[in-house]
C-alpha cells in the first residue's frame, strides 16, 4: 500500500504544522513515512505544498496525489494536474466556490471527490486533518494526541479549541469512508527533518563549534543549534567570518562545523586553502539548492557536485561526503567529524534542499565510527607539529599543555612551523598533505558506495534522495541494480570492478551537465570500457525524481 498525501496552501495557514501532525500519525502506526516539501520563493504567500507518502513496505516520493488538503484556491488551481481520476479533496466551501466554472469541470470530468466543508472561523487546518483521518480510518485518540503535542505548545486554550473541532468531526460529521483501513502494525517510529536530525546527531559525536551566516536551505541548522543549547555557536556577519571562527576553534583541538549553501561556500573557498595548508580539521556542510546565480533558493537541484570536489584554486586534497537517507546522516556525521579529525584535512559533506528539508520515519540508527585523531598529552621539549610520520599524520596536542605552541600558518613552513622557502622542504610537505589519504579505505570502516541487487547486468549510479525511488523501482523491476555513491572523494576504484561486469550503467542526477556522469567516467576511464554502454537521466526543473517518472522512462 501506497498513499500520497498533499497539503498545500499559503504558509500562514499552518502548512508545515498540518503536515507534521498526519507523518507523526502514520509513523506512530508504524508505516514508512517519506516527505517532499515544495514552497516557492515568497513563501509566506504564494503556494507552498507537502506531499507525505506513506507505506506498508517502502514509501517513495510521488508526483500524483491521492488525498489532498487544499487550504487555498489557488492550491487547487496548481495540483490540479497532480490529482488522480479518483483522488479526494478536502477543502473550505468558500474555496470551492471561488473556482471558475471550466475548472470545476474539469475536475467533475477526471471524477475527482470533493469534502467541502462551511469553515467561518480560522482553524481550516484542524477541520481538514479531522475530515481526512476519519476518511481513512484513522481513531480520535490517535489524532488528539498529535493535535496536543503540537497545539499545546501555544497555550492548553489552543489545544482544548483544536480539540472541540476534532470531536465535532468525529462525532457529528458524516464523511463516507476510505476502502483503506490503517492500524497499528508496530512500534512506533521516530520521524524527523534532516537539519533537525543531524544537527543532534552532531551534537551527539562530540561537536564543541558551530558558526554560520544564515541561508536556504542551510540557516535551519543554526535554529536548532541554538535550541539546543549544547554547542557554542557563532552567527556571524558573513560566510567568511564563519569559517575563520571555525578554524580558530579547530586549532584548539576543538570539533567545529559550518554550514552554508552556494554563493556562502564561494566566500569560504580562501579559508579552506589555508585549512589544507595550516591542516586544521574542518567539517563544511554544503547544502545545495537551485542555481544558476542566487534566485530560486527554495527549489532542489544537484549542481554544486563540482564545486565540492574542486573547491579552490591550487591542487587540492581533502573528502567529499554525500548521504543517501536519513539513518545514513546519522553515520555520516560522525564520520565526517571523525575524518576531519583523524586526517586533518577538509571534508565536505554534502547536502541538497531536498535532503535538508526531507521528513523520514526510520527505527535503528547505525554504528558509528569515531576517531579524534592522534593526540599527544605529554609532546617533547622539540614538538614538531607537522612532524613527517609514517602515515604522513603529525600528532597533535591541546591548547596549554605545556610545550604546545606552535603557529598554524598560510606560508610553506617545515615540520615546527617555521616559514621556509626550501625548495627539498616544499616537496617533502607537499607529498605530506597529498599522501595521508593514500591508504583513505584502508582506514576508515566504509566502502564509500553501495550495490542494490548486484546480480542486475543493467545498474543505475545516483547519490542523495534520488536513491530512495530508485531503490523502490530496482526492488520492483530486479532487472535493473542500483550503485549509491556515498563517498565521492577520494573515489573507491573497486566501484570499478562492479562496472566492468555491466551492460549498461545509467547516471541519475538533477543538474543539467551531468557532473556525476563527467566525474565517475573520467575517474574510471568508462568510455574506454568495452561494450560498456553509457546513458543517463537528468532533471533540473527544481523537483526531485518521482517515482512515476522513472516507472515511466524504464518499465517495459
Amino acid at each position: 500500500m501506497n498513499l500520497n498525501i498533499r497539503v498545500s496552501g499559503p504558509a500562514w495557514m499552518w502548512i508545515n504544522s498540518s503536515a507534521e501532525i498526519l507523518w507523526s500519525i502514520f509513523a506512530f502506526l508504524w508505516y514508512d513515512v517519506l516527505s517532499d516539501l515544495e514552497y516557492e520563493s515568497r513563501i509566506k504567500w504564494w503556494v507552498n505544498w507537502y506531499d507525505i507518502n506513506i507505506s506498508d513496505k517502502k514509501a517513495v516520493i510521488s508526483k500524483y496525489v491521492d488525498v489532498f488538503l487544499a487550504f487555498s484556491a489557488e492550491s487547487i488551481i496548481k495540483s490540479k494536474d497532480y490529482l488522480k481520476s479518483w483522488s479526494v479533496v478536502f477543502l473550505n466551501k468558500k474555496y470551492l466556490d471561488s473556482l471558475s466554472e471550466d475548472l470545476k469541470n474539469e475536475l467533475i470530468q477526471k471524477d475527482i471527490k470533493f469534502f467541502d466543508l462551511e469553515i467561518n472561523e480560522k482553524y481550516d487546518n484542524t477541520y481538514l486533518l479531522a475530515l481526512a483521518c476519519k476518511y481513512l480510518w484513522v481513531w480520535f485518540d490517535v489524532l488528539d494526541e498529535k493535535i496536543k503535542e503540537i497545539f499545546f505548545k501555544k497555550s492548553e486554550v489552543v489545544y482544548l479549541a483544536n480539540k472541540k473541532i476534532i470531536e465535532n468531526i468525529f462525532n457529528n460529521i458524516q464523511v463516507e469512508t476510505s476502502n483503506i483501513t490503517l492500524e497499528k502494525i508496530w512500534n512506533p517510529k521516530q520521524y524527523s527533518y534532516w537539519n533537525k536530525q543531524v544537527t543532534y546527531w552532531a551534537i551527539e559525536w562530540e561537536l564543541e563549534f558551530y558558526s554560520a551566516y544564515p541561508m536556504t536551505p542551510a540557516s535551519s541548522i543554526l535554529t536548532e543549534v541554538v535550541n539546543s543549547k549544547k554547542v557554542n555557536f557563532l552567527q556571524a556577519e558573513d560566510e567568511i567570518a564563519s569559517i575563520n571562527a571555525a578554524l580558530w576553534a579547530s586549532y584548539t583541538t576543538s570539533r567545529a562545523m559550518v554550514w552554508t549553501s552556494g554563493w556562502g561556500f564561494a566566500l569560504m573557498t580562501e579559508a579552506l586553502s589555508f585549512a589544507i595548508q595550516a591542516e586544521l580539521p574542518i567539517t563544511v556542510a554544503l547544502s545545495m539548492r537551485a542555481w544558476p546565480s542566487t534566485w530560486t533558493p527554495t527549489y532542489f537541484e544537484q549542481w554544486d557536485l563540482n564545486y565540492a570536489l574542486n573547491p579552490t584554486f591550487w591542487d587540492f586534497e581533502h573528502i567529499v561526503l554525500y548521504p543517501s537517507s536519513v539513518v545514513e546522516c546519522y553515520e555520516f556525521w560522525a564520520l565526517a567529524l571523525s575524518l576531519a579529525d583523524k586526517f586533518q584535512t577538509v571534508v565536505i559533506l554534502l547536502l541538497d534542499k531536498q535532503l535538508s528539508e526531507l521528513f523520514n520515519s526510520f527505527e535503528n540508527n547505525p554504528k558509528v565510527f569515531i576517531d579524534r585523531g592522534e593526540l599527544i598529552e605529554n609532546p617533547p621539549l622539540d614538538y614538531k607539529r607537522y612532524e613527517n610520520t609514517s602515515s604522513w599524520i603529525s600528532p597533535r596536542v591541546k591548547v596549554w599543555t605545556i610545550s604546545w605552541d606552535f603557529i598554524s600558518t598560510s606560508y610553506e613552513h617545515d615540520e615546527f612551523w617555521a616559514t621556509s622557502e626550501d625548495a627539498e622542504n616544499k616537496i617533502k610537505m607537499t607529498q605530506k598533505r597529498w599522501r595521508k589519504l593514500n591508504d583513505f579505505y584502508k582506514n576508515i570502516p566504509h566502502k564509500g558506495y553501495e550495490v542494490i541487487n548486484p546480480e542486475a547486468k543493467k545498474m543505475f549510479i545516483s547519490m542523495s534522495a534520488n536513491c530512495y525511488n530508485l531503490k523502490a523501482f530496482v526492488e520492483n523491476n530486479p532487472e535493473y541494480g542500483l550503485i549509491i555513491i556515498k563517498i565521492l572523494k577520494p573515489i573507491n576504484e573497486e566501484i570499478l570492478e562492479t562496472i566492468k561486469n555491466l551492460d549498461e550503467i545509467i547516471f541519475v542526477e538533477s543538474n543539467f551537465s551531468g557532473q556525476l556522469e563527467s566525474y565517475i567516467t573520467k575517474e574510471f576511464g568508462l568510455k574506454y570500457q568495452n561494450n560498456l554502454k553509457i546513458s543517463n537521466f537528468r532533471k533540473y526543473d527544481w523537483f526531485p525524481f518521482y517515482y512515476e517518472e522513472i516507472d515511466e522512462k524504464f518499465s517495459k
